[in-house]
């Protein structure tokens, strides 16, 4: 210090050509010289975080495998590699989809009638006419559905049918929608739709004033019958006589199916249909075939746990945070291995025992892919049993991943743990920074003060030397 203010004297007591006191050039030389002790704290810091980042990664990156091995070891989880997938030979006849419990095989379906949703009208009445039950109470029920009514005494027909659709529509768990309708300028229809198909949802009603008024009454429409009344330009009627044609038919493999819905779900195992045209007469049946889906096994089962697999054996391989890891290195060497050995649990002797027989095969780096696309699809069209235990019993692929990152994943991991004390270390070199930094500071708050007060010295040296020199002798 005692340098840094003789040299600083020597200077005089001014300003720079840059504008900077000496004062001010004093303190930055001595901070010059005190920055080497805050670059290597940063420094130091720097390496730590990108440590921090790297373990955060490589955390997640696992965390993902051990998901895609969840999904693979939880139960029922061989039915993964028995997937089927189901085609029709004329989509705009019919729709098909299947689940994992469909049966291999074809099926001829011909679509004979559509489902529809039953539909009850009333009968047609004058509109300005006064309602018969002006100022009364009346109760209405139909579709199973019951409500009390009351008219205003200067209700017309036309008010006192838009107060029955009204009410029948406000209620808790209508199954029907009641809509009145002019079907012209002077005249309208009150007209009831199930809000479901079949015949199961026909609409049905219980006899009373005001549906009689309309002319909907048991005796005069016949309801569940093969022969109810239809409804004809005027007088009350169903749109459909047999109330057995409101649910869809259809033939399948010569049998004959009815069902209320047109995406019956249940007339074949795992097998949900969409009916969608009716067919004449003479038109073929559709063809349905269920056959393995391997593709699909390929692409939504295998493909993501390759793919997690990949991304942690490539991450690892490319990192410069290897460098003297000895767990992960080990780590590594281990997930590369894997490929080489045997699955010893598989279910019969010549199941594929190693990934390589499954089409599998490995890069230089370690990471995974189907290339022989064929031969795994060999193997899940013939028995995808021997597939899954391939991958998922006790001793599969899935398992050996499980048993090569144990330990490192959790909240008790060893990356956590590492990640932990990181963070310490962080927080230990942050407040170690601003340590020096602070006694940095103080030390060069001393040093100006210091300095000025030598100036001082120095000015009132000068002044007493002039003065002096003024004396003659």
């Amino acid at each position: 210090m005692a340098d840094l203010l003789g040299t600083a004297l020597s200077v005089g007591n001014g300003f720079s050509q840059t504008g900077q006191s000496n004062t001010d050039m004093l303190l930055e030389a001595f901070r010059r010289t005190k920055q080497p002790d805050i670059d290597a704290l940063n420094n130091k810091k720097t390496v730590l975080e990108s440590r921090q980042v790297f373990l955060n990664q490589l955390n997640s990156k696992l965390q993902t495998l051990q998901g895609r091995i969840d999904d693979l070891q939880q139960e029922g989880a061989n039915s993964k590699f028995a997937r089927y997938k189901a085609t029709s030979s004329d989509t705009t006849v019919l729709g098909v989809t299947s689940s994992d419990e469909a049966v291999p095989g074809a099926v001829s379906v011909k679509v004979e009638r559509l489902a529809s949703a039953d539909a009850l009208i009333g009968s047609r009445k004058t509109l300005a006419d006064a309602y018969a039950y002006a100022g009364d109470t009346k109760t209405i029920d139909v579709g199973g559905t019951s409500v009390s009514v009351t008219f205003a005494a200067d209700d017309t027909n036309e008010t006192a049918l838009k107060r029955i659709a009204t009410a029948l529509n406000s209620a808790d768990d209508t199954t029907i929608n009641a809509v009145f309708i002019k079907d012209t300028t002077t005249t309208g229809h009150l007209t009831f739709a199930a809000k479901s198909t079949g015949a199961s949802n026909q609409i049905t009603f219980s006899d009373g004033d005001a549906l009689a008024d309309i002319g909907i009454t048991t005796a005069a429409l016949n309801p569940n019958t093969a022969t109810r009344t239809l409804s004809t330009g005027a007088a009350a009627g169903y749109r459909v006589a047999d109330y057995a044609d409101l649910s869809a038919k259809a033939t399948v493999n010569g049998v004959e199916v009815t069902r209320d819905s047109n995406e019956p779900s249940d007339i074949l195992p795992g097998i949900t249909f969409s009916f969608l045209k009716a067919q004449d007469a003479a038109d073929q049946p559709v063809s349905v075939t269920v056959s393995s889906d391997s593709d699909g096994v390929a692409d939504s089962v295998i493909a993501p746990l390759l793919s997690a697999f990949n991304d942690v054996v490539s991450f690892l391989g490319s990192s410069a945070q290897m460098r003297g890891d000895t767990t992960l290195r080990s780590l590594l060497s281990s997930l590369r291995g894997l490929f080489g050995r045997e699955v010893t649990t598989t279910a019969s002797p010549d199941s594929p025992k190693f990934l390589a027989d499954a089409g599998i095969t490995v890069a230089t780096n370690g990471t995974l892919s189907v290339t022989k696309k064929d031969m795994l699809k060999d193997l899940l069209q013939s028995n995808p049993q021997k597939v899954a235990d391939l991958f998922v019993s006790a001793d599969g692929f899935a398992e050996k991943i499980k048993n090569s990152i144990a330990g490192l994943t959790g909240s008790d991991g060893s990356i956590a743990t590492r990640t932990d004390s990181l963070r310490t270390q962080i927080t230990a070199v942050t407040n170690r920074t601003k340590e020096v930094q602070k006694r940095i500071d103080s030390q060069a708050e001393s040093l100006r003060k210091e300095y000025q007060k030598m100036q001082e010295l120095y000015l009132k040296a000068q002044n007493q030397t002039a003065l002096l020199n003024g004396f003659t002798y």
